[in-house]
């Protein structure tokens, strides 16, 4: 491949040039930018790709997403297209295998494609072992798994850095989202109390003079939560009204934490499933959670005793979901208490059954901020299924009701096994009274 010259005119945009700045000085190690669509942020990542890629010779920089697929099919294509408009030629200036995920310049830099989504096989990440990047750069980092994203920056910093006194900053974008990225980055910057080595530049679509108006106006018919987000950068945004939980009392579930006592009650919870749905178990600590168990390996029975045994659980504060395949464990721990969701609400109350009754109870408790958890692993997953937890508006007086699990589903793309498990806790929320019904205590 010959040594070509390129002549490449980029006029950046003031919250693109801000980027660039934060790539230069000297305490940016973490930069966002992004927050709402239309900002430029395909664009000015692009360039970025490409502008040190021909500044510096033979670097790495490793370029992710969370899907591979996706990001071939989104970033790539938008790095071909600011390529095309600089006048860089493939197979001239630059070459690409899809196969391998290399895009390699004429100078030896090269850009490598990674995926950061979380797999069980490979819950440590250790596919990105073997990587030594210069820097990177995560496109929609929102979508990826917060492990993943500081496994990703340990790889970082490791490639002729010291030849080129560049930093080893990542570099991302991302939509609002009321995730880690909000906690992390949003809030702090809002309050004036970001990290010295990070950075948060929102762009919005005003920001940037080379967007057509029809693409606002497009932005400017989409539904409200969507609008509110993605035009006008506002991540704060109410998702439903018909939502049950808080986000902010969500993240106050990590937070605040109470020190273990001698004597608490412990209880153990599951949502039992043989099928694509996973199969989650939760040891409580009175109504915080303990360890969470996804998916474990052999007979489900044995598995529930042994950690209820290891952590003096009785089996009277077991319960478990008994529709379905959970039935057989009826059986099998005979003083553990099924739960059939569908069930009658107790006490009479005015819910339509008595999973939903379940839920409206983890929804007080969870705003009153009382449930915490001592672990953060599948912490994402928690959150956005908490954070799709409905109730169903009705124009009459009726018995209270959530939306089903299919509707869930389709919120988050798959079954709300976590929230299930942790709403089955509520059960032990209510005894018998003297006339045997059942009260809130």
């Amino acid at each position: 491949m010959s040594d070509s010259t390129v002549n490449i005119v980029f006029k950046p945009t003031l919250k693109q040039d801000s980027l660039f700045e934060a790539f230069d000085d000297s305490l940016t190690t973490e930069c966002l930018y992004g927050g709402s669509a239309g900002g430029g942020k395909s664009y000015a990542l692009c360039a970025l790709l490409i502008l040190k890629s021909l500044q510096y010779p033979s670097i790495r920089i490793g370029l992710a997403r969370n899907e591979l697929t996706t990001l071939k099919k989104t970033t790539i294509i938008s790095f071909f297209e600011v390529a095309q408009n600089w006048g860089l030629k493939i197979n001239e200036h630059f070459t690409y295998n899809s196969t391998a995920g290399i895009i390699k310049f004429f100078n030896e830099s090269e850009i490598i494609l990674l995926e950061l989504s979380y797999k069980p096989s490979d819950p440590n990440y250790t596919r990105l072992g073997g990587h030594l990047l210069t820097f990177g750069v995560i496109d929609e980092v929102g979508e990826v798994d917060e492990q993943g994203f500081q496994i990703f920056k340990t790889r970082l910093g490791r490639w002729k850095n010291d030849e080129f006194n560049v930093k080893p900053i990542c570099v991302m974008t991302c939509n609002p989202i009321k995730n880690w990225l909000y906690k992390e980055y949003y809030k702090p910057s809002v309050d004036g109390c970001l990290k010295e080595y990070q950075k948060f530049i929102q762009a919005l679509p005003t920001d940037n003079p080379y967007i057509s108006k029809s693409y606002i106006e497009n932005l400017a018919k989409l539904p409200f939560a969507d609008r509110e987000r993605l035009l006008f950068g506002n991540w704060d945004y109410s998702d439903d009204p018909n939502s049950l939980i808080n986000y902010e009392d969500i993240l106050n579930i990590w937070h605040g934490v109470p020190t273990p006592k001698e004597h608490s009650k412990k209880y153990i919870t599951a949502d039992i499933a043989f099928t694509s749905d996973k199969m989650v178990i939760i040891l409580w600590d009175e109504l915080t959670m303990e360890n969470i168990i996804v998916n474990p390996e052999g007979n489900i029975e044995d598995i529930i005793t042994q950690l209820a045994i290891a952590n003096n659980v009785p089996q009277y504060n077991i319960a478990f979901d008994s529709d379905g395949v959970g039935k057989f464990l009826e059986k099998r721990l005979q003083r553990a208490k099924p739960i059939v969701n569908n069930a009658r609400a107790l006490n009479d109350e005015n819910f339509k059954n008595l999973k939903t009754q379940l839920y409206f109870k983890l929804a007080q408790k969870i705003n009153d901020n009382q449930i915490k958890s001592r672990v953060d692993y599948y912490k994402n997953d928690v959150i956005e299924e908490l954070q799709a937890v409905k109730h169903k508006p009705s124009s009459v007086v009726g018995k209270l009701e959530i939306i089903d699990k299919g509707e869930m589903k389709k919120l988050i793309g798959r079954s709300p096994d976590f929230s299930d498990a942790m709403a089955y806790r509520m059960l032990f929320e209510y005894t018998p009274s003297s006339s045997n019904k059942f009260r809130f205590v």
